[in-house]
């Protein structure tokens, strides 16, 4: 049986896991298509076969994406072996991901962001994107909110100075938030406004087109482009800048413990109380 009949026609609807990550389990099974030639079967569920495809995702890609790839073929597996939908139990070798220091952008980096993002040629359902991107920005900015939430923000939950980002578009689903915007933010949500029933920041392309665009954007920017330089670097530096200014950056982004905020924190701005040099015997 074809693993993307397992998921689509058993796995999700049994699960109730969301489109996106629907989206996400499919993405993975076709790059392991790519690599074994053909459509993966639930015969390849096989610790040899899933083992080399993990390889391969460190070696192209990154640990992070294989870790990724790796939880979601041994949940399908799973899934699959405990209704005998294949004869094997996952056995799939550990992944380890090296954490790295958390990168923020700086203020003025970030301005030279939003700057490059008001120079956008493009129009979103008839909105000029020199206003659609700033919005989408600096509501990031504003509330730390991933650009799920963002993107899924109704114009009847945009209140002056405030937004509530509704559960069912985000992360996990599980209860509303409210936040505060500055009135930057409140101005750049205005100029792109609709209906009431209408997402607060017009779309009309395909949800990873926005990827893309915001790659041009740091490109136009002068500032560096890759995989973690994008809109999850804007939640860091609100995540930072609220921490160091003597807020709950855990309470901000919504976070289960202190021990995932920290992985958010630039220590750049989120300087510890007493450094290493300013405690040591001084030598020259």
């Amino acid at each position: 049986m074809l693993l993307h009949h397992v998921l689509t026609e058993f796995y999700a609807p049994l699960t109730g896991i969301c489109d996106r990550t629907i989206a996400l389990y499919g993405y993975t099974m076709r790059c392991w298509g790519d690599l074994l030639g053909r459509t993966p079967e639930t015969t390849d569920l096989e610790e040899l076969a899933v083992a080399r495809f993990l390889q391969h995702r460190v070696r192209t890609k990154s640990a992070a994406t294989a870790a990724k790839d790796r939880a979601q073929i041994r949940a399908i597996w799973e899934f699959c072996a405990r209704r005998r939908l294949c004869e094997t139990w996952p056995q799939v070798p550990r992944i380890i991901v090296p954490e790295r220091v958390p990168e923020a952008w700086l203020i003025d980096e970030l301005q030279r962001v939003i700057d490059a993002a008001r120079q956008e040629p493009f129009t979103y359902c008839g909105f000029s994107g020199s206003l659609v991107f700033p919005a989408i920005l600096l509501t990031a900015y504003s509330t730390g909110e991933r650009i799920g939430g963002i993107m899924g923000l109704l114009c009847r939950d945009v209140r002056g100075c405030s937004v509530i980002f509704r559960a069912e578009s985000r992360k996990g689903g599980r209860r509303d938030v409210f936040r505060d915007i500055s009135v930057a933010c409140a101005d750049a949500l205005l100029a792109v406004k609709r209906g009431p029933d209408d997402t607060a920041i017009p779309w009309d392309r395909h949800e990873t087109y926005i990827y893309n665009r915001l790659d041009i954007i740091l490109r136009r920017a002068g500032l560096p482009h890759g995989r973690r330089d994008k809109f999850h670097k804007v939640r860091k530096t609100t995540a930072s800048f609220y921490q160091a200014a003597g807020g709950s950056a855990q309470q901000l982004l919504d976070h289960s413990s202190p021990s995932v905020t920290r992985r958010y924190l630039d220590p750049r701005i989120v300087k510890p109380r007493d450094s290493a040099p300013s405690m040591l015997p001084k030598v020259s």
